[in-house]
């Protein structure tokens, strides 16, 4: 979305939706929620999953590219097997993009690391995903934690509840209510993450 989060400045716009969008109320507060971990946490936002759905996109592009040069220098006749063959392709990437946000993005919406400054720790992961159903109120955001670079240690934390909670009559996010909630499972889901060591 183009709008950004409320904050305790003026200088801020308040992000208006449509209450009655679940799309738009669910970016809205998946934006407010990336914002919180970027800006007041300091967590670095890795894009590894985003790249990898660009290179897919990117390698279906090129057969496109490929189809249409062919064609501009070879017209249709000549060029009948290899446009056969780069639409195939293409639809065959389009389905493992397809297949790639279904199961291995499955609605993440961050992935971030916390670098330690001192270099004694290898940092903290988390990541976020995010659901809420059509024509459903119940929002659901679950973090997860993984300290250092064990993998297999970590915590996680749930958030559900209404998204009534977070904005207004009028379909402005209440930040700071919606940073409350994510501020204590948050520290919840960190704090077991440390215990978990």
């Amino acid at each position: 979305m183009s709008n950004t989060a409320t904050t305790s400045d003026a200088s801020a716009k308040p992000v208006k939706v449509n209450k009655w969008d679940t799309n738009a109320v669910k970016n809205a507060l998946d934006d407010a929620c990336k914002k919180y971990f970027k800006e007041t946490l300091n967590f670095t936002e890795d894009y590894s999953l985003m790249d990898g759905r660009l290179y897919i996109s990117l390698f279906a592009c090129l057969f496109s590219i490929y189809a249409l040069i062919y064609d501009w220098f070879y017209p249709f006749p000549k060029s009948r097997s290899i446009l056969i063959v780069c639409v195939i392709s293409y639809f065959i990437v389009i389905g493992i993009l397809t297949l790639y946000m279904y199961f291995i993005e499955h609605g993440k919406i961050f992935i971030g690391k916390l670098i330690d400054k001192t270099g004694l720790d290898s940092g903290l992961r988390c990541t976020i995903s995010s659901k809420l159903k059509k024509y459903d109120d119940k929002y659901n955001l679950t973090l997860e934690y993984k300290e250092g670079t064990n993998k297999s240690t970590g915590s996680s934390g749930a958030l559900i509840t209404s998204i009534g909670n977070y904005f207004d009559e009028d379909g402005v996010l209440c930040y700071d209510r919606f940073t409350n909630d994510l501020k204590k499972i948050s520290d919840q889901a960190r704090l077991n993450a440390r215990k978990a060591k």
